[in-house]
């Protein structure tokens, strides 16, 4: 505060002197980033302070447009193989959304009046919507909300968490679960809100990203189930995410022959099983959810920036859980679920290049 109030009084004295003086001569000059911007400074009327919303995006990873075989000949609902055309660069969460960033933008939305909560749920409050975003009448659910207006971190009281860390564990950087698709897409739009960017999701009816066209979004949304694909395998048609080497508990979190770990990791957990694009967790801890409607085989007719059927009763799901078999794991593995449920399931934000 003290600097604060001594650059304001350095600014105030100049705006003084600059009453009395050439306006050529009295200029302010702001630095930032490598650029500077100029103003009169007998142009500003005054100066006022005042705190932002601190919420931000959790770290992305840019992913480049391109071409490449979806489906793999063998995978679940991928043994269809289509080449598929993206023609626009996207970001793509780093890592699934954490149970800490979930509750700092979910306690920003209830503050801000965006949702309602009571001790059992989370459910949407705009655009006439009431659609349940996150459930937590759930042993599976790590977000608590007190009643009083406080949403809060626990361990989960299921005997799969308790049996995995019977020492106890630090729940904030595990995956989100018992998010439900209205859960992970507002997630989406209030990260655009608090951005200055137009909402990317119809809140009625069935929830349209853009219009029908997620590729030309401005705001944030969840990858296309193309874009998830392409992102996992990028760029050597690797079948899973990590390489061509099958799966074991040192590169993904999931059941094999027994669970790997019985309950989700922190994620980040498995550095020797990057992907190409430096992303964690594209195989194993929780499935993401995607934007598409789902349905399981793709048909093999090239494709340009696929959006997936027009509608459906599941939506598209990627990337296998802890609980889960090892045939998930594969890049081209495509499961899909009715966009109410979430207990093994999370999701990573994207974001289209450039827009």
């Amino acid at each position: 505060m003290k600097r604060r109030m001594i650059v304001l009084l350095g600014l105030v004295l100049i705006a003084g002197v600059a009453v009395s003086q050439s306006e050529e001569m009295w200029k302010m000059r702001i630095h930032r980033s490598g650029e500077t911007d100029e103003y009169i400074v007998a142009d500003v009327d005054s100066i006022t302070f005042h705190t932002v919303d601190t919420l931000i995006a959790p770290p992305m990873v840019l992913v480049p447009a391109g071409i490449f075989i979806m489906g793999d000949g063998v995978s679940s609902c991928g043994s269809n193989e289509r080449e598929v055309t993206l023609t626009r660069d996207f970001f793509l969460g780093q890592h699934e959304v954490t149970n800490r960033e979930y509750l700092e933008a979910t306690q920003w939305a209830y503050d801000h009046g965006c949702v309602n909560a009571d001790t059992t749920s989370v459910w949407d409050n705009l655009d006439g919507s009431t659609r349940e975003l996150l459930d937590l009448d759930s042993d599976f659910s790590e977000i608590q909300f007190d009643g009083a207006g406080n949403f809060y971190l626990r361990e989960s009281p299921s005997s799969y968490a308790q049996d995995a860390y019977p020492d106890g564990y630090d729940s904030s950087d595990h995956p989100v679960k018992e998010v439900t698709w209205y859960g992970a897409v507002r997630y989406c739009d209030w990260l655009s809100m608090l951005a200055g960017l137009p909402r990317a999701y119809e809140h009625s009816g069935d929830w349209t990203c853009n219009g029908g066209d997620p590729y030309a979004a401005n705001g944030y949304r969840l990858p296309t189930d193309a874009e998830w694909e392409h992102a996992a395998q990028y760029d050597d048609e690797r079948i899973y995410p990590w390489g061509n080497e099958g799966p074991d508990c040192s590169r993904a979190n999931f059941y094999h022959t027994d669970y790997c770990v019985g309950w989700t990791s922190p994620v980040g957990s498995y550095p020797e099983a990057p992907v190409a694009l430096g992303l964690s967790d594209m195989a194993g801890n929780v499935f993401d959810w995607c934007n598409d409607w789902w349905v399981c085989e793709l048909g093999t007719n090239p494709v340009t920036d696929p959006t997936g059927p027009a509608s459906g009763t599941r939506r598209a799901l990627r990337g296998g859980s802890w609980s889960i078999l090892d045939n998930t794991l594969r890049c081209a593995f495509r499961y899909g679920s009715p966009p109410y449920n979430g207990n093994v399931i999370g999701f990573r934000a994207a974001r289209t290049a450039g827009q």
